[in-house]
């Protein structure tokens, strides 16, 4: 996954420099060959708000927007460039789509954002070498990590050493589980046996 700590650190920084964004999901996105990293703007976002994102990134990383239709008539601007060593494409959700309920009124901002990336570091240091994809949502109230692992045994090891939640309804051993990271996020973990 390349430096995983690194590139949380990285994208910390571009947040820093960046400015007030909407609410993003951030995927740590493992390829071998080219890792990456996704910053995108919510569905519920309208494509103008989640377009000035996209500028503003594409601004510091010296990269060109594109804007495009991505779905029945459905739009979305993105951009892909380099921002120290870590290449970011940072798009906007596919506008207005039916059913994407409201997001509730944001407390968290773009500084939080970048403080929950770095008091990640160092968690993921140790879980990067078991974890296929990982999420760092910004959810308006709260922020969340979802992590995909390739299966069981990967899970378990992410899960060492933190209590999983058995409570959790969609708590499926050799599936999904959930748990509290030392820094009190909630962590989410699907075993996908695509995700190696």
């Amino acid at each position: 996954m390349g430096d995983i700590a690194q590139q949380f650190q990285e994208v910390a920084l571009l947040l820093d420099e960046v400015g007030a964004l909407p609410p993003l999901s951030i995927t740590f996105a493992r390829d071998e060959s080219s890792p990456y990293v996704l910053l995108a703007t919510p569905h519920q976002l309208p494509l103008a708000e989640g377009r000035l994102a996209v500028d503003q990134i594409a601004a510091l990383t010296g990269a060109v927007p594109a804007v495009g239709e991505v779905l029945f008539g459905r739009y979305a601007a993105w951009v892909r460039g380099q921002w120290a060593n870590t290449v970011i494409i940072a798009a906007t959700g596919a506008a207005h789509l039916p059913g994407i309920s409201d997001f509730p009124e944001r407390t968290t901002t773009t500084s939080d954002t970048a403080q929950t990336l770095r008091a990640l570091v160092k968690w993921v240091g140790t879980a990067a070498p078991d974890v296929g994809h990982l999420v760092v949502a910004d959810l308006s109230r709260c922020h969340s990590v979802y992590a995909m692992v390739p299966d069981d045994s990967a899970a378990q090891r992410v899960l060492n050493g933190l209590v999983p939640d058995a409570g959790y309804v969609l708590h499926r051993p050799g599936r999904r589980y959930r748990s509290r990271l030392p820094t009190g996020h909630l962590l989410t973990i699907s075993v996908d046996p695509k995700r190696r």
